[in-house]
């Protein structure tokens, strides 16, 4: 009988044939930002119904969002693995951002803006996630892995209860809690941390410590995601001061400053721990037969 085995479908791929299905979403988003970032900061009255330190946020943020679109124009020119994967960082702060938008300030004209934005990246951030080849990527160092398992876990845990303290007393029958969206609804943060991001960062964390090579490539994402948000976050405040706006800090004021540091920490400890020859993943979603 032979010994010899079978090519895995896909091990010929080659990066220009994998980063042409990303290439597309990247340019989309990347083109949409300009102009729901430019209605924010030259309309009129873009953000009705909001305080004036959120809305100075709300425009640093725009700021902030098209230099993430020269990022994604820039980037989309690269197939590598590690590219990839900082990309798909990107992608989840868009997604992430302009979800908030959407759910969290009054109607405005650049909604249908924000629609395609939240779809388009979200749709990428899955795809690109659902097609990454574990096998592809190498293990860094035991040390390295559970360290940053332990820390996406920690850091979940300790947002979780932090929104938790915000609601439960509410839903104890205390008073309502702050902040809220717009007429009294669900404040979007709450909405999208406890539903979708903190489980999802709590995963990873637990895939490190589990010792999968998939855990790797996934906290990158996950730290480049959180240095752009957060990042962002504290433009706001800093524009927010020295405009002289009623500056309100949150509860996750003081984490969010530390995880910026500490991110960006693992962002050069896990790129040099991932050199990947080739894609590092599928050029489809599904496997060919």
């Amino acid at each position: 009988m032979s010994t010899a085995t079978t090519p895995r479908t896909g091990s010929r791929e080659t990066p220009a044939r994998a980063c042409t299905r990303e290439t597309w979403p990247a340019v989309v988003v990347a083109v949409a930002l300009v102009p729901a970032s430019a209605y924010g900061l030259l309309a009129r009255r873009p953000y009705r119904g909001i305080d004036a330190a959120t809305a100075t946020s709300a425009r640093a943020q725009d700021v902030c969002s098209l230099l993430v679109a020269v990022l994604l124009l820039v980037l989309a020119r690269h197939g590598s693995a590690r590219v990839h994967v900082v990309r798909l960082g990107l992608l989840a702060y868009v997604a992430y951002s302009y979800a908030i938008y959407l759910l969290g300030l009054p109607v405005n004209r650049a909604f249908l803006l924000y629609v395609v934005l939240v779809a388009v990246s979200g749709g990428a951030l899955l795809d690109g996630v659902l097609r990454l080849r574990p096998r592809a990527w190498p293990r860094a160092g035991r040390r390295l892995e559970c360290a940053t398992g332990g820390f996406l876990v920690g850091v979940a845990a300790v947002f979780a209860l932090l929104w938790l303290f915000a609601l439960l007393p509410f839903a104890l029958g205390g008073d309502r809690p702050h902040p809220q969206g717009p007429g009294g609804v669900a404040y979007p943060v709450f909405v999208l941390d406890l539903c979708v991001v903190l489980p999802c960062v709590a995963i990873v964390g637990c895939l490190l410590l589990e010792g999968r090579s998939v855990g790797g490539p996934l906290a990158l994402l996950a730290a480049v995601k959180v240095i752009t948000l957060f990042t962002v976050l504290w433009v706001g405040v800093v524009a927010g001061l020295l405009r002289g706006d009623d500056v309100s800090l949150g509860l996750d004021a003081g984490p969010s400053l530390a995880m910026i540091g500490v991110c960006g920490w693992l962002v050069a400890r896990w790129w040099r721990a991932l050199p990947v020859d080739g894609p590092g993943r599928r050029s489809h979603l599904w496997p060919e037969e």
